[in-house]
């Protein structure tokens, strides 16, 4: 018979599990619906690793939820592959078209069916509905970065990918030159391949995904906050569920510093005592009732309070904040 301790254990990793879960479903559904050919091979993968998840976690959810992670993932098999059957489809499509228009007969029965086509991809919106930030090293990022061609929507989904020694700060702010991106809201954020840096992301509507970060600092107000992969992250949340970390070690997390809050209405996470945490991480690489080894708390002294916010002397203090591995 099950424990006590032992039930609530599992009935709190199937709650967690499902939820990141399904979201992380609903993520991937979304990307597919504007996904390309060249970003389907990495959607392959992501997908493959939720299968491997919800393998590993056989047995430990009710069969309803089980069943219901099932389908979810079998329907974003089935649109990567009609997603991939179109892709040939269309490149066969083109290239018989290149053959025949110049033999063509007639220039007027060739132009209609082309007009008829070219709404089916909508380029501008795809486009404008996401920024990458990427392949940086060395330097000090601000929100500028963002800037782009002009958006069609007042969100943006942000992937940010291989940056290394640097900082990058999201937060909003009037002494940029360029102040359209702070009229943005960010949507999501796709965080990946990052070596010892600071990430200040501010405010995140949505999600945040975070992939083999090794020796960094992330600050964000999010909804939802999922890691893999990672080693020595301090993460300073303000977020409305629990954080969820899985195959990470040495993690620390501190509340969102008020330090970073950038309007009157925000205000910093109130804890009921001073020894009561505002959430509770869940680590899926530890379902049991003991205390996961893989993160802790940071403590009052280890909190960072002087913030990098501007480029002046930025590699001294990212040095001075950085968690460093212990090997």
């Amino acid at each position: 018979m099950i424990s006590t301790d032992g039930a609530e254990a599992l009935w709190t990793f199937s709650q967690a599990f499902t939820s990141s879960f399904q979201a992380s479903c609903s993520e991937l559904a979304i990307r597919l619906k504007v996904a390309d050919a060249d970003s389907m091979h990495s959607i392959a993968g992501e997908i493959q690793a939720l299968n491997k998840r919800l393998t590993e976690a056989t047995g430990r959810l009710p069969s309803y939820d089980q069943r219901q992670n099932e389908l979810q993932l079998k329907a974003l098999e089935r649109s990567l592959e009609e997603l991939r059957s179109s892709t040939v489809g269309k490149k066969k499509f083109a290239f018989k078209r290149k053959v025949k228009i110049p033999v063509s007969a007639s220039a007027g029965t060739a132009t209609p069916p082309a007009r008829a086509n070219a709404p089916a991809i909508p380029t501008s919106s795809i486009s404008s509905a996401s920024r990458t930030i990427s392949n940086h090293s060395n330097c000090y990022l601000f929100r500028s970065c963002l800037s782009g061609p002009s958006l069609s929507t007042d969100h943006v989904e942000v992937s940010i990918i291989s940056i290394s020694s640097s900082i990058l700060n999201l937060l909003t702010t009037t002494n940029e030159s360029t102040l359209s991106t702070n009229t943005v809201s960010l949507s999501a954020l796709h965080i990946r391949d990052i070596q010892n840096s600071i990430l200040i992301l501010g405010t995140v509507d949505g999600s945040i995904m975070l992939h083999n970060l090794t020796n960094c600092v992330v600050v964000a107000d999010c909804h939802q906050f999922r890691m893999h992969n990672s080693t020595a992250v301090d993460a300073y949340l303000d977020i409305t569920s629990n954080p969820i970390i899985e195959s990470c070690d040495q993690v620390r997390f501190g509340v969102y510093p008020s330090e970073l809050k950038t309007t009157t209405d925000q205000q910093p996470l109130v804890t009921k005592n001073d020894t009561e945490f505002p959430f509770l991480p869940q680590d899926f690489s530890h379902i049991r009732a003991t205390p996961s080894p893989n993160w802790r708390v940071l403590e009052e002294d280890e909190l960072i309070h002087d913030w990098p916010l501007s480029g002046v002397n930025y590699a001294v203090q990212l040095e001075r904040a950085l968690p460093r591995p212990q090997i």
